[in-house]
């Protein structure tokens, strides 16, 4: 202890000297009734301390002798032993048994703390951060038990904590202790006391517990008080050590070494930093205010796992429920496109057979009316004068009356888009000798080097006669240009056949060709709602040697008179007559040459060969092929309209689940945090109807305002002095071994 002046220090041989007498004690100052002394445990500046045990219950008990009653401070003692009998039954207090103020020495009987104090628990170094925890919520529970009862501690330091058998701290101490109402100064320990306590004219604050209840957790957590320094802070009187003392509070930053230990994240170091504030203002008002706090951060250390894999389970059921959606969406309107481009395919497939089929009956009618032509026998006995025709101009008009009477025959059975332009002719030399209509400046012309009349797929360069081949089976032509009566050119092609000397003779020779010129033009659009048509296309190689020219198509059938258009080719189609071998193959995603030069746009097409299937005889490749095809997008209109429908209704329907999940997660977390600061808390309540906020927060109605007067009445202020029995010497190096003053109620 100190009066003026700090505790001096003891050398080696008096510390020696202190524990051989404090070991020396063989029997206790006073028999105590009711209790057998075992042990001696120390003495101090007030007497000794003997631990005994109850003859009737047998429990064991620590006495204190008051044997130097020169030094005493009687109205320390009467103070201390008053606040225990106020705390009388409390589990976070040290109980007091029984009072000896009669017996000599005077004593009193108290609990046996067999582990100690927590300051013989931190001289070996810090406890871990999980214990020190534990502590510090039990010791800030029994300062809220005290304070609840009007009782301020006002020296809390880890020498008043004391460890009963379950290791768990109890309040110890109560010399400086004040009654709320009470006006009269009290100094705590260096180091653990506020800095607005160190002043002799202070009045008892909750606030000081607070500030002495951090400086212990920071020692548990670091092994020292927050801003020790080993040497005297100053060494004149009491007020300018109290000055110094205050000084070094205010004006150095609050501590932070206890950040760097593991186990202490932002929450929990920033409750500790609220503890040791230096301004009370900005401190915890109470006890209750830090157990709150530290509640608060377990439930949220606690719930935060809670929430996160919660938050991940949720997460984790949307991504299914969404990924489940997703593949029965994208299923759904997978099979609807399938089955819809399949059956589109289907159709298109059977208007290209239906198409090509007509196409190859129709040329091999006009094949077998060119047979039968070349099986008249006027006919055959006109072309058989050959060169004599240019003299006979009666000889070739009755060919041409023949041709045409052939022509009107055979067009009779054709609409005006298919009927012959021309009907022709020519002799085995590859002369023309007659035509239908006649065209009197074109007779006997040379047209050997036609590929209708040798039949090689080619225009031979060679135009002078006579010809060197010529055909000897029904045959089709290059396509080629002619300009039409409508203006524009259109695409045309010549069938022909032979025409033998003796039709019944295996062994007859070709004595002419008689053929036709058909302008490719006709019906192309199919009917039905959608934009649906057939295309004709030729294979084989045109007169400038290039495949797949497309011959009939309906938008260049549309074009203004007058329009030159340059030629399209369909090299898909092209690629799919040389590499498929079926009779069908269908292009999904056909690009029109002539329809992307317009409108552009993706394609559904079906590709039937042009085949003429004779009675008799092998089948004939025309080298034609008929594409029917049909917009892309328009087949699958009903496909978006129902994707956009599905993925409306699912829209919604991930809205509402997301809803309800969201919905049961702030539940989860409203029943996980009932703080009522919480954010989620107070907008759940506010849903409710209910109050938002609760009276004080974290204060008791025993705590709300510590410094009031209980009763009502008015407290006048009362000049007191410290006692000398304060203790204000610096921890943790205050107590000297063999020197107990018995501050606590059994020796360090």
């Amino acid at each position: 202890m100190i009066d003026g002046g700090p505790t001096p220090l003891m050398g080696d041989k008096d510390c020696s000297a202190a524990r051989e007498l404090s070991l020396r004690g063989a029997r206790p100052p006073a028999k105590v009734p009711g209790y057998e002394q075992e042990q001696f445990l120390g003495s101090g500046a007030y007497g000794e301390v003997w631990v005994a045990v109850n003859r009737n219950s047998g429990r064991k008990v620590a006495i204190k002798f008051y044997t130097r009653r020169g030094g005493l401070d009687w109205a320390s003692l009467a103070r201390e032993v008053e606040k225990l009998r106020y705390l009388f039954s409390d589990r976070y207090v040290v109980q007091l048994f029984e009072v000896g103020w009669e017996s000599d020495p005077p004593y009193y009987v108290m609990e046996f703390m067999e582990n100690g104090s927590l300051e013989d628990l931190l001289r070996t170094g810090p406890i871990s951060t999980h214990d020190a925890i534990g502590d510090f919520r039990e010791v800030a529970i029994a300062l809220v038990h005290a304070h609840n009862k009007g009782i301020l501690h006002c020296d809390l330091k880890p020498a008043n904590i004391l460890l009963d058998h379950d290791r768990r701290p109890r309040l110890a101490d109560f010399g400086q202790s004040r009654l709320t109402n009470e006006m009269s100064p009290a100094l705590g320990t260096l180091y653990y006391m506020a800095p607005e306590q160190a002043d002799l004219d202070a009045t008892p604050d909750a606030r000081w517990d607070v500030y002495a209840l951090g400086a212990v957790m920071y020692r548990m957590l670091t092994g020292q008080p927050p801003h020790y320094k080993s040497w005297p802070l100053s060494s004149g009187n009491l007020e300018s050590q109290l000055a110094a003392y205050r000084k070094l509070i205010l004006t150095s930053p609050i501590p932070k070494l206890h950040r760097q230990v593991p186990g202490v994240n932002a929450d929990l170091a920033n409750i500790v930093e609220r503890c040791l504030e230096p301004s009370p203002s900005k401190r915890f008002a109470n006890p209750q205010a830090v157990v709150s706090a530290l509640d608060a951060w377990q439930l949220r250390r606690v719930r935060r796992p809670i929430l996160i894999f919660t938050g991940i389970g949720f997460s984790l059921l949307l991504l299914i429920v969404a990924a489940i959606g997703t593949y029965v969406f994208r299923t759904s309107v997978a099979t609807a496109r399938n089955g819809v481009i399949d059956r589109s395919l289907e159709g298109n497939r059977f208007a290209a057979r239906t198409e090509a089929r007509q196409l190859g009956m129709q040329i091999q009618f006009r094949w077998a009316q060119l047979e039968g032509a070349g099986r008249d026998p006027q006919i055959r006995e006109l072309i058989s004068k050959g060169e004599k025709l240019k003299t006979d101009p009666k000889a070739c008009a009755e060919l041409d009356a023949a041709l045409a009477a052939r022509r009107v025959r055979a067009d009779r059975q054709y609409d005006e888009l298919n009927r012959s332009s021309l009907w022709f002719i020519d002799d085995a030399g590859g002369y023309q000798r007659g035509t239908a209509p006649t065209y009197e400046a074109d007779r006997h012309k040379y047209r050997g080097y036609r590929d209708y009349f040798h039949g090689l797929g080619r225009e031979l360069e060679d135009k002078v006669g006579p010809a060197k081949k010529i055909i000897d089976a029904p045959h089709r032509s290059l396509v080629f240009r002619r300009q039409h009566e409508s203006g524009n050119a259109v695409w045309s092609v010549a069938f022909s056949v032979p025409v033998w000397d003796n039709p019944t003779d295996p062994f007859a020779e070709q004595i002419g060709v008689v053929g036709v010129t058909l302008d490719l033009k006709g019906k192309t659009r199919v009917s039905g709602d959608r934009e649906r048509f057939a295309v004709l296309i030729d294979t084989r190689a045109d007169i400038t040697g290039r495949r797949g020219l497309i011959i009939r198509h309906p938008y260049m059938e549309d074009l203004p008179p007058g329009t030159e258009v340059t030629p399209f080719y369909a090299d898909e189609v092209v690629k799919w007559a040389d590499e498929k071998k079926s009779d069908f193959a269908p292009e999904e995603d056909y690009h029109d040459p002539v329809g992307g030069k317009f409108d552009g746009g993706a394609w559904l097409a079906s590709v039937e060969r042009v085949i003429v299937r004779p009675e008799e005889g092998k089948p004939t490749d025309t080298g034609w092929v008929i594409l029917v095809q049909e917009r892309k997008d328009e087949v699958l209109a009903p496909v978006t309209a129902l994707q956009w429908h599905l993925g409306r209704g699912g829209a919604i329907a991930s809205g509402f689940l997301l809803l309800v999940i969201t919905l049961v997660w702030m539940g989860t977390v409203s029943v996980l945090d009932s703080s009522p600061k919480s954010r989620m808390t107070r907008l759940l309540r506010r849903w409710a109807g209910l109050p938002t906020t609760t009276a004080g927060g974290t204060a008791t109605a025993n705590t709300a305002g510590l410094s009031a007067n209980p009763s009502g009445q008015t407290i006048r202020p009362v000049e007191a002095k410290p006692s000398g029995s304060a203790t204000i010497v610096p921890e943790p190096s205050a107590r000297k071994p063999g020197t107990d003053e018995f501050d606590d109620p059994q020796p360090d």
